[in-house]
């Protein structure tokens, strides 16, 4: 018999909760879990985690007070998803009904996660490094060149999600070697110190224009066609042209790869390298005048034969860099464009210690993202002296003192040491502050000419709505794409994943790569076109190419460029129908119900399962020929151990209805010879029939879940921390704004802008 008369003394610990002092609000809590809480907890909880229970180390009846509660926000931060995510009770046991759970949420939040909604705490951001794509991008926008740093610093850990996370960002003297290293390659790519020299241009790949795709590797033409880049001549003389590239054998001959300039081919190579090692090819030619001129590399001899092995059925093109160099002869031209960004023109008389200190002033500004000192500055004039030590000039000591600038804790370090002083616990962050996380937010580089002048003149919160939406349409906001969504999503990992040969012989590198660029489109397109957020679980049409249309059995699309294309017709609709989502959510060697509910319930919904318990055997399959036991009644047998039952019948009917995909995306009808079953419950009630009904439930019934999971990614990848209990005012309000302005994606973003936690920080001095 439970008795549900059972008191315990809360009000003691009450009316001392931090340091407060009595009152009825408190007083009101207490009350109301003795009266109306914790019968609850008797009826439903108590045969597990009280009356000398203590299941799962987790005893109810153990806390006291509410101070008791409150001193142990972790596990009541269990408890809490426990009840909202319905894994407790389990599932064959006595449960309470929809009005007992929101009162026990409700009383949870109210007691043990107060918050302040008159002065919501903006939490507080410790001092955070420029991780390696923000150090690569802020590198390429202070000084013109970009420096390949994924070869040259260490990897990122990673926290809630993402890789700019500042508690996980720690320095080593790894880091700060590597660092150097980095500063020097890019100084000595910006400056040329000595004689000139005849000038070289080097070009990535992915960044020509043209036909073709753009692919980490570099520019990928899969059908006849050309791509290239205007490149600047100093002068008419002779130029040494090398392209790397490399092809896909297929057929009877190589690819052949023309150069073309003002439409006149100069040379035609043959490409036997193959794609995954490009090989250098290089002629030098005359060239005339001086400015830009359009190089263009063509791909002419386009092949593709079914019938063929498919390590031999198409051949393509893959253009990984392009570099020229001169002129070779004559005489030579200005330095480098780079050089002379950096070395303005010099005054007359003006002095090499003036002079040095006008550019150093210039740079530490940028570099620093902030107001300078004359001090500051000054600091760097040392190495004036040094370089006329060493026989050198004042461009030697520039160069010194900008790779010194390059390795300082100001331009490693993500600072912000300065604060509008403001009530309440809290500070307003300046608007250089303010320019640097809006400009690592978006671009994940530093601030631009436009956010640093509105800065200095106090006008970026008054323009914020405006700049944010510039931002969002410059060619930087591909950032947040690459770094944002491509750790949302989890695409960056779409360059790991490898299914089995033998069970999945159609997919290769050149397909993975197509997924990952569909999804990456499709949110592009949600940026540019500024639609509603939730377009990305219900879009009715998505981007492709021929390679990946036909893997889906989507007909008439032809070529290699991705275009858009209506799904209208077909059981894809949104993300959940892409490749790239599916085959991340997949064994190699087959499905995962259980990854894929587990990747919806993180990512779209953000309501993450807990870990399995320990000792939890994990499921065996059985995949031997001529077995006839499907893979929905092995994880039934699995999910009937209590211990796993409550987290896989939140998991598992979701992964059950996307059943119909394989492991990599393909539709199917049958597994194993036997039909699939795609139909499911979930733990709310809700009964589908497919991947059709789950996608619509989820995307008009979990809405508001998705808007919160967007609101509560993006405000962490912003703020560059985890979310804590008392930011849940800042992301009421980002979901309450984004959803006045009809859920487009630029209203989210403003938002986030706004939200206190972006605009403030805590007051370091102030006690929490």
């Amino acid at each position: 018999m439970v008795d549900h008369h059972r008191k315990i003394n809360l009000l003691p610990g009450l009316m001392l909760l931090a340091g407060f002092a009595p009152c009825f609000a408190h007083a009101d809590l207490a009350e109301k879990y003795e009266s109306e809480i914790l019968p609850i907890f008797e009826n439903y909880c108590y045969d597990c985690h009280g009356d000398g229970l203590r299941k799962g180390e987790l005893a109810l009846d153990h806390y006291e007070t509410i101070d008791s509660m409150v001193a142990d926000r972790d596990m009541w931060r269990r408890v809490r998803d426990h009840i909202d995510f319905r894994l407790m009770p389990p599932p064959d046991e006595y449960a309470p009904d929809d009005e007992e759970r929101n009162k026990l949420i409700s009383w949870i939040d109210d007691a043990i996660f107060p918050v302040d909604l008159e002065n919501p705490d903006p939490g507080h951001v410790v001092l955070r490094r420029l991780n390696r794509p923000e150090y690569q991008n802020t590198i390429r926008d202070l000084l013109g060149v970009t420096v390949n740093v994924q070869e040259i610093l260490p990897q990122d850990d990673t926290g809630y999600g993402f890789d700019n996370i500042s508690d996980v960002l720690t320095l080593s003297p790894l880091h700060l070697e590597r660092y150097l290293e980095a500063a020097r390659l890019a100084l000595d790519e910006a400056v040329e110190l000595g004689p000139q020299e005849p000038f070289e241009t080097s070009i990535r790949g992915r960044d020509l224009e043209g036909h073709g795709n753009e692919e980490r590797a570099g520019r990928y033409l899969a059908s006849n066609g050309e791509a290239g880049a205007d490149v600047p001549l100093r002068g008419t003389g002779r130029y040494r042209i090398r392209v790397r590239a490399g092809s896909t054998p297929a057929g009877d001959e190589d690819a052949k790869m023309e150069l073309r300039i003002d439409g006149n081919v100069l040379k035609v190579w043959d490409v036997s390298s193959h794609r995954d090692e490009p090989g250098d090819h290089e002629v030098e030619v005359e060239l005339e005048g001086d400015g830009k001129v359009p190089f263009r590399l063509a791909f002419t001899n386009d092949f593709y034969d079914e019938e063929a092995e498919p390590d031999r059925r198409d051949r393509n093109l893959l253009i990984a860099r392009l570099e020229v160099e001169g002129p070779l002869d004559g005489p030579l031209a200005p330095k480098r464009e780079t050089h002379r960004r950096i070395f303005s023109p010099r005054e007359e008389d003006q002095s090499d210690e003036s002079y040095m200190k006008a550019i150093l002033a210039r740079y530490a500004r940028q570099a620093f993202r902030r107001p300078v000192s004359d001090e500051e500055v000054g600091r760097y004039l040392i190495f004036l002296e040094h370089a006329k030590r060493q026989g050198g000039d004042v461009e030697m000591a520039v160069r010194m003192a900008l790779e010194a600038m390059l390795v300082s804790p100001s331009f490693l370090f993500r600072e912000e040491p300065t604060f509008e002083q403001s009530a309440g616990g809290k500070s307003r962050i300046s608007e250089h502050a303010l320019a640097s996380r809006l400009s690592y937010f978006l671009w994940s580089s530093m601030p631009d000419e436009t956010l640093g002048t509105l800065a200095d003149e106090g006008k970026l919160r008054e323009n914020l709505h405006q700049e944010v939406r510039r931002m969002l349409a410059s060619a930087k906001s591909r950032a947040l794409i690459d770094n944002f969504v491509g750790q949302w999503l989890q695409l960056r990992d779409m360059d790991a994943v490898s299914p089995n040969r033998r069970a999945f012989g159609d997919f290769d590198r050149n397909l993975a790569e197509d997924m990952r660029r569909e999804t990456e489109k499709l949110v592009e397109h949600v940026i540019r076109e500024d639609l509603p957020i939730h377009t990305l679980l219900e879009a009715d049409f998505t981007f492709l190419n021929e390679r990946l249309a036909k893997h889906y059995g989507i007909e008439d699309v032809k070529g290699g460029e991705f275009r858009k294309v209506s799904l209208q017709g077909t059981p894809r609709r949104g993300l959940l129908g892409h490749g790239s989502i599916l085959t991340l959510t997949s064994f190699p060697t087959r499905t995962s119900p259980v990854l894929r509910g587990k990747f919806v319930l993180e990512n779209i919904l953000n309501t993450p399962p807990p870990p399995p318990p320990p000792n939890v055997d994990a499921l065996e399959t059985d995949r031997r020929e001529g077995s006839d036991t499907t893979l929905r009644q092995q994880l039934e047998q699995h999910r009937s151990d209590p211990n796993c039952s409550s987290c896989h019948a939140l998991m598992d009917p979701i992964g059950f209805g996307l059943e119909n995909f394989d492991g990599i995306g393909r539709w199917r009808d049958e597994d194993r010879g036997q039909p699939i079953d795609a139909s499911d419950t979930l733990v709310t009630g809700q009964k589908f029939s497919n991947a059709e009904e789950l996608r619509t439930i989820i995307a008009r019934d979990y809405q508001g879940t998705f808007h919160r999971a967007v609101a509560n990614k993006m405000l962490t990848y912003a703020l560059g921390r985890g979310l804590q209990w008392y930011d849940r005012p800042a992301v009421d309000e980002i979901v309450l704004k984004a959803q006045g302005e009809e859920a487009r994606f630029s209203s989210w973003v403003i938002a986030v802008a706004e939200a206190v936690p972006f605009q403030y920080r805590r007051d370091l001095a102030a006690a929490k």
